[in-house]
C-alpha cells in the first residue's frame, strides 16, 4: 500500500501503472521501472497503448536504450512531467515531437466528507449491460479501455451514469490503484450542463474510491472542469505534457 506522502509521487501511480481493466484483455501489460522514468505497454503496438513517462532529467542515452530494448519498432507516445524535466522537454521539441496535449494533474487529500446529490438526478452504479451501453454512448469511450462489464464491474474499478427522469446525461469512472483513486470519464451531455451533475458524478467516484480504502484521489483536469475541481477541494500538483513524433 502507498504510504508516500509526496504529491507527485501520488498523481504520478495514475501515469505509470496499468488500469485494472487491462487484466481482462487477451494480452497482458508490460512495465518497466527506471530512476526517473517508466516504461508501459499496455497490450498493442501504437501511440495510443505504449507510453514512456518522465518525471526527472534521465540520461538521454540510457532512454533510448531502454525504449529501443522495450517497445522495439512498435510506436509511441511521451509523458512528461513538465515541472521536472524542462530540459528533457527542451531536446524533445528540438528533435520534432509536438504537443498533443496538456492536462494538469490534481489531487484530493484528505477525502472529506461527500456531498449530496442535486434533486432530480439518479446516480447508479453500472451493473447492467443497459447500464453499461449509456456509459460508452456518452463517454464514447472505446472497448479497448473497457472491454466488457465485466470488467467493469471489476472490484478495483466503478462505473456511474446519472440519469434525470430516466435520460442518461452524465457518466464518471474510477480505477483503484493501490490506495489512490484515479477519476476519468466525467462526462455531462451539452443540454444537461451547469446544473452541478458533472460535480455530483464526480463525488460519486470519489466515494467509491474512498469505499474501496483510497486515501487519495487524483484526476487530470480539462480546462472546462478545473475550476469544478478546485472548489471541490482539488489542488493542482503537476502538469503532464504528452508528445508525439511529428
Amino acid at each position: 500500500m502507498t504510504q508516500t506522502a509526496d504529491p507527485h509521487a501520488l498523481v504520478r501511480i495514475a501515469v505509470t501503472t496499468p488500469p485494472p481493466m487491462q487484466r481482462y484483455h487477451a494480452r497482458q501489460p508490460r512495465i518497466e521501472t527506471h530512476d526517473g522514468f517508466t516504461l508501459l505497454d499496455l497490450g498493442g503496438p501504437g501511440a495510443s497503448i505504449n507510453y514512456l513517462t518522465i518525471y526527472s532529467e534521465p540520461d538521454p542515452e540510457q532512454i533510448v536504450a531502454a525504449v529501443r530494448a522495450f517497445f522495439g519498432n512498435a510506436g509511441f507516445a511521451i509523458g512528461v512531467e513538465s515541472e521536472t524535466a524542462p530540459a528533457f522537454e527542451e531536446r524533445l521539441q528540438a528533435n520534432g515531437w509536438r504537443i498533443d496535449e496538456e492536462e494538469p494533474s490534481m489531487l484530493l487529500r484528505p477525502i472529506p466528507d461527500i456531498p449530496a446529490a442535486p434533486t432530480g438526478l439518479d446516480i447508479r452504479h453500472v451493473a447492467t449491460e443497459a447500464e453499461f451501453d449509456d456509459f460508452i454512448r456518452i463517454t464514447e469511450t472505446g472497448q479497448r479501455w473497457i472491454p466488457s462489464l465485466e470488467a467493469a464491474r471489476d472490484p478495483a474499478v466503478a462505473l456511474f451514469v446519472g440519469y434525470v427522469d430516466g435520460t442518461p446525461v452524465a457518466t464518471s469512472r474510477i480505477n483503484v490503484l493501490d490506495n489512490v483513486g484515479d477519476i476519468n470519464g466525467v462526462e455531462t451531455l451539452p443540454a444537461y450542463r451547469r446544473r452541478g451533475f458533472g460535480t455530483a458524478l464526480t463525488w460519486a467516484a470519489v466515494a467509491a474510491g474512498r469505499a474501496r480504502g483510497c486515501t487519495a484521489i487524483s484526476l487530470s483536469a480539462s480546462p472546462m472542469g478545473y475550476p469544478v475541481y478546485l472548489k471541490m477541494g482539488f489542488q493542482p500538483v503537476c502538469t503532464y505534457r504528452t508528445y508525439l513524433r511529428r
